[in-house]
């Protein structure tokens, strides 16, 4: 057993509650994978939404915090308090996630793969989108939101007239997080049931690893929009990325990918995947955006060639 180790700065209580998105304490960010033995990596499959979700809708009211995003309001999940609920229950459902919290990883390869927490980059790509793009781009537009974890992405592309569907490699994730997250941000007019009706027809939840689930999804309309955030840290699985992107990707499609430019200790970033990109000869890559601040990251657009 080996351990890589994220060289993040810890920051202080005002930096958190200045944070639009109430991000919890980081604690030092690690991953933990054999050195021995093979990943066997989830397969995928199709999830569908719970009763528990209506049961616990009044609990998600309570514990939801908004913010706006350029003329976008949006509604989410408080970080500490969805993670300590989930610790303080024994649910084989969040099975992933407490194995996270029990072990301080975020990252476990093949087990779990952050999906709890919102991401520094997912804060820049939603700042991006609302800044470039008015409700025209995304009328009528199919939409992945690969990798969601939380879903802020998907749920912002939702709120602005897109359909949108949700990927996450874990299953607890999309059960406890994702989907109360949407739940959240539809209209508050509408009847508890209303809003799981919605849930169960309007958007679709995928689990599991990307080639399962580009296997899984390949009969199904592709998608007009890629977004996805902090998804290339494992050089590893970053041609699993590039295949997906390819196979579900319309041929007048965009994929839009925001990263830092280094994971220390895993050896990906954006740099280091855009030649990765280049070699491959199937996209043609666009940096878009690029912050020089503490840890340097930024938004590149893929196209199809």
């Amino acid at each position: 057993m080996f351990e890589f180790n994220f060289e993040v700065n810890e920051p202080d209580s005002s930096d958190i509650a200045e944070s639009p998105f109430n991000k919890p304490k980081l604690h030092q960010d690690r991953v933990v994978q054999q050195a021995d033995k093979k990943i066997d990596w989830y397969l995928a499959e199709q999830v569908e939404p719970s009763k528990d979700l209506l049961n616990n809708l009044d609990l998600y009211e309570l514990n939801a915090k908004e913010l706006s995003i350029g003329s976008i309001e949006m509604r989410h999940l408080i970080a500490g308090f969805l993670l300590e609920d989930i610790k303080a229950n024994n649910d084989e459902v969040s099975g992933d996630i407490k194995k996270s919290e029990e072990t301080h990883s975020d990252l476990i390869a093949g087990v779990y793969e952050g999906g709890a927490k919102v991401w520094e980059c997912t804060d820049d790509l939603l700042s991006y989108l609302s800044k470039t793009f008015d409700e025209t781009h995304w009328k009528n537009k199919r939409v992945l939101d690969l990798g969601c974890g939380s879903g802020l992405l998907g749920i912002y592309a939702l709120k602005s007239g897109a359909k949108v569907d949700f990927q996450d490699y874990n299953k607890d994730v999309l059960e406890k997080i994702t989907m109360p997250n949407v739940l959240l941000n539809y209209k508050e007019e509408l009847a508890d049931d209303e809003k799981i009706k919605l849930l169960e027809t309007d958007s679709n939840f995928y689990a599991g690893d990307w080639s399962h689930f580009t296997e899984l999804t390949k009969d199904l309309e592709k998608y007009d929009i890629i977004l996805t955030s902090e998804t290339i840290y494992n050089i590893e699985n970053q041609q699993k990325l590039l295949d997906t992107f390819r196979n579900r990707l319309k041929s007048d499609g965009n994929v839009l990918i925001a990263a830092k430019s280094h994971y220390f200790g895993v050896g990906g970033g954006l740099e280091q995947f855009i030649e990765v990109v280049k070699c491959g000869k199937v996209f043609k890559a666009n940096n878009l955006w690029q912050a020089d601040e503490n840890l340097k990251r930024g938004i590149v657009e893929l196209k199809l060639q």
